[in-house]
């Protein structure tokens, strides 16, 4: 078998998405095997939760790389380029490490057969073991349970928030959507979960029971003080069971990222209680500080305002909603939605009905986007003012000459179309 290069590697792997998803673990504990057991030669965070799960990694790698860490961060799906899933100190996979990878091992991930996330899971923990990492910061890839992640044993698992979400998969009910979640709890090891639904709640909490896993709250176990909020920058004190922090900075925008970022907070001292590996409150207060993560309320230009958001589920687009009623209140808002055909998109656009005077439906380049005749004959029936314009480069340039100054843009629905957006922008 003829060696391949980059660009053909991306093609290959990109191939298997065409598989589809298989929920299960088998076939990646085998390849695993094969390679190693990589995810055991260093400690982990696990992380799962319908919405919230990329920023509160963010957090804590901002958190740990300022404690001086040499941290691996494993997140999906990317919003450019593919290297952005997998990280070492901000800084994305090598090209020919992804190369060398495949072409080693091809012919054992094609006896397997492997899907797409299951090969990019391996390769991401191969990848950190042989950058000798310090700690791995591992995100689900969809529910937990049966997710590819979910062989690891991990010193803390985070479980943000449960909502209704991938329902093709997961089933409908929070309580069904929560215990695949809870999935990944393991025997013994401490969770931290900023769930607010009561059944959500109640499953997390019977789960931890069972494993005799110690479960803290965000909202039974903190305490936290607003002091100021802009639109940027959220200004905070946060009193957990074992610090006092002051003064906290957090450079992600919106109320819910607070949220977030007390469960990275409780997740960083679970982990130092875990291993004795110490991070400092200046560090705790850097990271909150120098926190990025593109696609949140991500604001790529001023006058007009233009904010890209990658909320694809009726949670999120609330989230976007109270944010824009608290800080352009006043504003003629124009959307531009594209989004995934097994997304609740009926909910979205009446959320999104809320805000925006312009909506303007789009449809993002993935054989997985949602049927804009659909999507219109839906909006139809609640917004007058929209259109349909097929490509999101398109749609976003007619948003821009629609839109004066003093206006604000919303990209959002998908990280698909974000992506694109973020792309064309560069």
């Amino acid at each position: 078998m003829a060696n391949m290069e980059y660009n053909q590697v991306i093609e290959y792997i990109l191939q298997m998405e065409k598989f589809g998803i298989k929920l299960g673990l088998s076939n990646i504990t085998r390849l695993l095997s094969y390679l190693g057991n990589p995810q055991n030669t260093y400690p982990i965070i696990h992380v799962a939760g319908t919405n919230g799960k990329g920023s509160t990694v963010a957090i804590m790698e901002s958190i740990l790389t300022a404690a001086g860490y040499r941290v691996g961060v494993y997140t999906s799906p990317h919003l450019i380029d593919f290297r952005e899933r997998i990280k070492i100190k901000g800084r994305m996979i090598e090209k020919n490490y992804i190369s060398d990878f495949f072409n080693s091992h091809r012919k054992k991930i094609e006896s397997l057969p492997i899907t797409f996330f299951e090969a990019v899971t391996a390769l991401a923990f191969t990848y950190f073991k042989d950058e000798k990492v310090d700690i791995g910061l591992i995100e689900t890839g969809m529910g937990g349970r049966l997710d590819a992640t979910n062989v690891v044993n991990p010193k803390v698992v985070v479980i943000t928030n449960v909502e209704t979400e991938h329902t093709r998969w997961l089933g409908f009910k929070v309580r069904q959507i929560a215990f695949e979640k809870a999935g990944i709890i393991k025997s013994g090891v401490p969770v931290i979960t900023a769930a607010r639904n009561h059944d959500a709640r109640f499953v997390i909490r019977q789960v931890c029971e069972q494993n005799k896993s110690k479960l803290i709250s965000v909202f039974d176990e903190t305490q936290w003080v607003m002091k100021s909020i802009s639109r940027d920058i959220s200004e905070m004190d946060i009193f957990t069971r074992s610090n006092k922090y002051y003064n906290l900075r957090l450079a992600l925008p919106g109320r819910h990222q607070v949220e977030n970022a007390i469960c990275a907070l409780i997740g960083v001292e679970l982990f130092e209680q875990e291993t004795g590996m110490k991070v400092s409150p200046i560090a705790v207060s850097q990271g909150f500080q120098n926190v990025h993560w593109d696609g949140r309320l991500q604001r790529i230009s001023e006058s007009p305002d233009i904010i890209l958001d990658v909320a694809h589920n009726p949670a999120a687009i609330e989230r976007i909603s109270e944010y824009f009623k608290e800080f352009y209140a006043d504003k003629r808002i124009i959307a531009v939605f594209g989004i995934l055909s097994d997304k609740d998109y009926h909910k979205m656009l009446k959320e999104l009905d809320k805000f925006a005077s312009v909506i303007i439906l789009t449809r993002p380049m993935t054989d997985r986007a949602a049927d804009l005749n659909m999507l219109a004959d839906d909006i139809a029936k609640i917004h007058s003012n929209f259109q349909v314009i097929p490509m999101v480069r398109e749609a976003y340039q007619s948003a821009r000459e629609l839109c004066r100054p003093d206006e604000v843009i919303l990209v959002t629905g998908s990280h698909y179309t974000v992506g694109e957006v973020l792309a064309n922008f560069q």
